[in-house]
């Protein structure tokens, strides 16, 4: 899984211009960033007037912007990224037989089979329908382990957890793991598909079997029958 997760990140970098839109990339920006100086002058007031947080001065004003980059890459995590184009992506095998549709998936899992010649074609199409999407994906969810990891700086530089309250110290942690993994998922699923789409580069297309000549059972021309037919 390491190797599949390192390489599916390289990929999703390396290929991120392909798929995301500038205009929306500076569109999140802007609304997170907004999203974290009303939030972060919120906290200000709040702690000026009634003391919210503990602790001197500096280490107060840093767990404000800790909590308030918390917020704005929340916010963020929701806002979508990916190139027009993409939200009509079809990432589902079009197939009839469900049986070569399953047969197709296992190459994109863990530990794929031997591939079919026969399933070349339709192995490199569908990495190539997931690839643009995962990647939006990848760009999204890696906020959130970001926001978490900020909000728990922000509870130890608050003061808000202590050993008699442990909770505002444990929860952060505690959901950025869980909720990492839905992004290492989508980027480990990049790396396997790279794999298989190699695996179906490595592959000789299947021979071309030409179909059988098709008989005329119903001749044009006269249906009459003569003498003799």
């Amino acid at each position: 899984m390491g190797n599949a997760f390192s390489t599916g990140w390289r990929i999703a970098r390396a290929r991120r211009s392909e798929f995301l839109d500038p205009a929306r990339l500076r569109r999140r920006t802007v609304v997170s960033g907004a999203v974290a100086v009303v939030s972060g002058t919120v906290l200000v007031v709040a702690d000026l007037l009634w003391g919210v947080f503990d602790g001197q001065w500096p280490l107060r004003l840093l767990a404000i912007v800790c909590f308030a980059a918390a917020l704005g890459c929340l916010v963020a995590v929701f806002l979508r990224v990916h190139r027009r184009e993409l939200d009509g992506r079809d990432t589902a095998t079009p197939s009839g037989d469900w049986r070569r549709g399953e047969r197709i998936a296992r190459q994109f899992a863990a530990r794929p089979p031997a591939m079919l010649p026969e399933d070349r074609d339709e192995v490199l199409a569908r990495a190539e329908r997931i690839l643009g999407p995962s990647v939006a994906l990848a760009a999204r969810f890696v906020l959130l382990p970001t926001t978490w990891a900020l909000a728990w700086a922000g509870a130890l530089l608050s003061g808000l957890g202590t050993l008699d309250h442990p909770t505002p110290l444990l929860m952060p942690p505690l959901l950025m793991v869980l909720q990492s993994a839905t992004f290492i998922v989508v980027v480990t699923g990049i790396g396997r598909s790279d794999a298989a789409r190699r695996r179906a580069l490595a592959l000789e297309p299947a021979p071309v079997v030409a179909a059988p000549p098709r008989r005329n059972v119903d001749p044009r021309g006269s249906k009459v029958g003569l003498p003799g037919d």
